[in-house]
């Protein structure tokens, strides 16, 4: 999140007392073993996402997301389908092996290339318009964010495809206040904590449909 270095420690040293039980993974993730979200299987969003996500999930539900990784293998372990849209060759063809390796099969990736420096045309892309014609139970909005307009886009066109009762899960959402004020969701969360693999604070939004 925004802030100088003493700011972002301060806010850093204020949610480990308020959350006194993140301490113990955000050490291991972050300090010792060095792992990156994709080999601890888990999205790159704030702990508390990802608690609320691992109680929320279940097997008859389908998922897509903007942007692939530790997110995909930790969806593809607890639903149905997940359908990957990624934009970035390498982590595409580093996720697909992953995969593989792991011997998961009810993935699709979707290799959807895009310069999102010069991101005119986004709206008509293949990246976005890749999502499936159909709802989906959860739809998780992550990926790049070299242009700052890719997730509202992408926020704003998932909601077409969000099923009843389903979740719309926006990644860095401090970055994207608009979104809580503007959307179609019958109310929303905001999850904020520290996470894997990063340094400090962030929140991620969940909007309820």
């Amino acid at each position: 999140m925004k802030g100088s270095i003493p700011r972002k420690l301060g806010r850093l040293v204020a949610d480990l007392l308020v959350h006194p039980n993140y301490l113990p993974r955000c050490i291991e993730h972050n300090l010792i073993n060095g792992s990156s979200p994709l080999d601890l299987e888990m999205p790159w969003f704030s702990y508390a996402a990802n608690d609320f996500l691992a109680a929320f999930l279940r097997p008859h539900m389908i998922v897509c997301e903007y942007g692939s990784g530790g997110s995909t293998l930790f969806y593809s372990r607890r639903t149905k389908f997940v359908c990957a849209i990624e934009d970035n060759a390498k982590w595409y063809e580093l996720v697909t092996k992953r995969l593989l390796e792991k011997e998961i099969q009810n993935v699709e990736m979707r290799f959807r290339p895009f310069d999102f420096k010069n991101p005119i045309g986004f709206e008509n892309s293949e990246y976005l318009h890749s999502m499936p014609d159909q709802q989906f139970d959860v739809i998780s909005i992550d990926g790049s964010e070299e242009w700052t307009h890719v997730r509202p886009i992408c926020f704003y066109y998932a909601e077409k495809h969000v099923r009843p009762g389903g979740i719309i899960v926006v990644d860095d959402s401090w970055r994207y206040p608009g979104l809580r004020m503007k959307n179609h969701a019958k109310r929303f969360r905001i999850f904020q904590s520290v996470g894997p693999c990063r340094p400090g604070v962030t929140s991620t939004d969940v909007f309820y449909y």
